[in-house]
């Protein structure tokens, strides 16, 4: 037998069952007896047994392969340590399955539907995940009218049903600037990234809604946008403390944001500890400050988005409705940046 690949075969006559109910009972199908799917799982551990990918492409048309998108102009020359955590942990919730994940980047040169077409046109995968989803966003459009299985991480505005996983941005905006405004803070500045993804829109939201409730009034000059770097968000807190000394507060988006805001107000004279001024960021990678200025952080662990990709687009492969596919992730809320706990900590 060790020169030999056992196959379905093999295992059929060295149990004395037919090739059929072999093959159910790898599938724990249900009409096969828990017993008989036990003894059919230890002999197939023990043979070493493999199944045949190219059999199942050849019976099915299914590749076996589920494509997940990287889009490349983000990560640039350095490597993208979310991504990286995400597709660990989304090839570890494969594992169970007999799909492989592939990874496909979109370059900066094509726009974000050409990788999907390229994906559902050449029969890459059976299913794709993609991110920064917009409102009408046009993957989700075309994945829905070629019956193409897909998870966004992100929203849409659709009207069709899709399966998606993302964070709950506007809920996590709300709570912090809640929270400011009940230490006393009457003027917070909300920084957003350029551009049209739906969660930028779920942030003001939560922004304004927040305002509301505290009683304070929405001003548009307190709403700011800048590209997703230190430099960028630097720039706009300056420009920002220039036009509006007042603020004391500054709602940021992700890691390289807080850096840059932090740069901001040094360049400008303030300091978080000495002047009394918060600022809020938000990301999903384990972040440690190294310096005394004080963070309130909104962390989602990316290993756990990974972990609800590969729940969700293996429901959508086995035929659950996409309905039955959707989660918002809610932030764990990190008081003070300088006291981070690891990951193991925060029990993930």
């Amino acid at each position: 037998m060790a020169n030999n690949r056992a196959n379905l075969k093999t295992l059929a006559d060295h149990l004395g069952l037919s090739v059929t109910t072999v093959s159910r009972a790898l599938k724990d199908g249900p009409e096969v007896r828990p017993e008989t799917i036990a003894r059919v799982k230890e002999a197939a551990a023990t043979f070493g047994y493999v199944p045949n990918i190219g059999g199942v492409h050849l019976r099915t048309g299914r590749t076996m392969k589920i494509c997940s998108i990287l889009y490349a102009p983000e990560v640039g020359d350095y490597g993208d340590p979310g991504f990286l955590a995400q597709v660990e942990s989304l090839s570890k919730g494969l594992e169970t399955s007999l799909y492989n994940l592939i990874v496909l980047a979109q370059t900066e040169g094509q726009g974000p539907l050409d990788p999907v077409r390229k994906t559902f046109e050449q029969r890459l995968a059976d299913a794709v995940i993609f991110s920064r989803t917009t409102p009408q966003d046009t993957r989700a459009k075309y994945c829905l009218e070629q019956d193409f299985p897909f998870v966004s991480f992100g929203r849409t505005e659709l009207l069709t049903p899709h399966a998606y996983i993302d964070h709950d941005d506007e809920g996590a905006v709300f709570d912090a600037v809640a929270t400011l405004a009940r230490e006393g803070h009457t003027r917070i500045a909300l920084l957003n990234p350029t551009g049209t993804l739906t969660y930028l829109g779920l942030r003001v939201q939560g922004y304004r809604r927040a305002l509301r409730e505290a009683g304070l009034p929405f001003e548009p000059s307190l709403l700011r946008t800048a590209p997703l770097s230190v430099r960028g968000n630097r720039e706009a807190i300056t420009a920002l403390l220039a036009d509006d000394p007042s603020v004391t507060a500054f709602v940021c988006a992700n890691q390289m944001s807080v850096v840059g805001a932090l740069e901001g107000l040094l360049e400008s004279g303030r300091d978080t500890v000495r002047d009394g001024l918060r600022v809020v960021g938000f990301g999903g990678m384990p972040f440690r400050m190294l310096s005394e200025q004080k963070v309130v952080y909104y962390y989602q662990p990316q290993r756990r988005v990974g972990t609800v990709l590969a729940h969700h687009i293996l429901g959508l492969l086995n035929g659950e409705p996409p309905e039955s596919q959707q989660s918002i992730l809610t932030y764990t809320r990190i008081e003070d940046l300088r006291q981070f706990r690891t990951n193991e900590d925060l029990g993930e």
